[in-house]
């Protein structure tokens, strides 16, 4: 039987020994110097708060996991059944079909090694494990219904940081009650998926709405770092969005394309443009920025904050989870 499916007495286990810790706040010293609570660094709250998170998690699935053995435990009384009979009952789900495979593969396949039929028997465990997680949620829904479930955790602390933002570049209304800082590199496909989420977001919001770009070229090729150091010479020039688009449109050959071709399509005035690129403030700037997002604890590309509060690693829907965080922010303010 799947493994969900576990002994209470494990969970019990798993419940315990957290708490022993908890009361006591973490502290850290260091070069002779004391660090706790807000006065520990960001990169440290970062992490902290993200293992808080996973903790929680990992409690609630705990709670979720108690819960279906129990409500099964109770129907197979109730029914009178083996509870291993009234589990498969409940949990059991049927093999994809060859179309739901394909599918699958076809929109999957960039990141799936090998052809069709050598990866089918990953992909036909895969979606069956993700077809028994939603069974389980739909049961777990189920059991909230009838049995008045629901799991209260304490949330982890809301972290707010000084982000800077003068000196750099932004669109939107100057005084938003929303400022959005964006952490980026400019060969992170992912960023560039970014920049309609968030001009989609510019346009929702209208004048409650500020975005602040910050460069965080931490792609090993080096060349973020070159566009990175060429878009601050655009922003010198007043082009700074204008070359920020291109690049990301030219994503795929900005290895092979020099800056300077990226500036001239950008219309950009070339001897101004090569005596910035030449000067050493220039990759000042881009340093300051790189290094202050990971005093911010940042790992990944791209990175958003929402008036100081970062954005969790979106794995879902960017700009759903944006809208909520900027919502939250708009509520609190009202």
């Amino acid at each position: 039987m799947p493994k969900r499916f576990t002994t209470l007495a494990v969970i019990a286990g798993l419940l315990v020994f957290p708490f022993a810790h908890a009361e006591k706040p973490p502290t850290l010293t260091y070069g002779g110097q004391q660090y706790q609570g807000d006065t520990l660094p960001p990169a440290l709250k970062q992490s902290l708060n993200q293992l808080a998170q996973q903790y929680n998690d990992q409690r609630r699935q705990a709670f979720d996991q108690y819960a279906l053995n129990r409500y099964v435990q109770e129907e197979a009384k109730r029914q009178n059944k083996d509870v291993k009979a009234v589990q498969q009952e409940l949990m059991t789900v049927a093999d994809p079909t060859e179309e739901q495979l394909k599918g699958f593969f076809e929109a999957n396949k960039a990141r799936i090694n090998g052809t069709f039929e050598q990866a089918k028997p990953e992909l036909v465990n895969y979606l069956k494990r993700q077809q028994m997680a939603e069974k389980a949620q739909q049961l777990l829904k189920q059991i909230a219904l009838e049995k008045g479930y629901r799991v209260e955790l304490p949330e982890p602390e809301q972290l707010r940081f000084d982000v800077a933002t003068e000196d750099y570049p932004s669109k939107g209304n100057a005084g938003a009650t929303i400022t959005l800082v964006e952490f980026a590199d400019y060969q992170c496909p992912h960023c560039k998926n970014a920049v309609e989420v968030v001009d989609t977001l510019l346009k929702q919001y209208g004048d409650k709405l500020r975005v602040v770009y910050r460069d965080f070229p931490i792609n090993q090729s080096g060349v973020s770092r070159k566009v990175a150091e060429a878009a601050v010479c655009a922003d010198q020039q007043g082009q700074f969005w204008t070359f920020h688009n291109l690049a990301f449109e030219r994503q795929n050959y900005l290895k092979s394309v020099p800056v300077d071709a990226l500036a001239e399509e950008a219309d950009l005035d070339m001897g101004k443009f090569g005596d910035c690129y030449k000067d050493a403030a220039t990759k000042a700037k881009v340093t300051a920025s790189l290094n202050e997002a990971r005093e911010l604890g940042l790992s990944s590309t791209p990175s958003f904050f929402v008036n100081g509060r970062p954005l969790g690693h979106s794995h879902g829907d960017l700009q759903q989870d944006l809208k909520e965080l900027i919502d939250e922010e708009l509520q609190a303010g009202s």
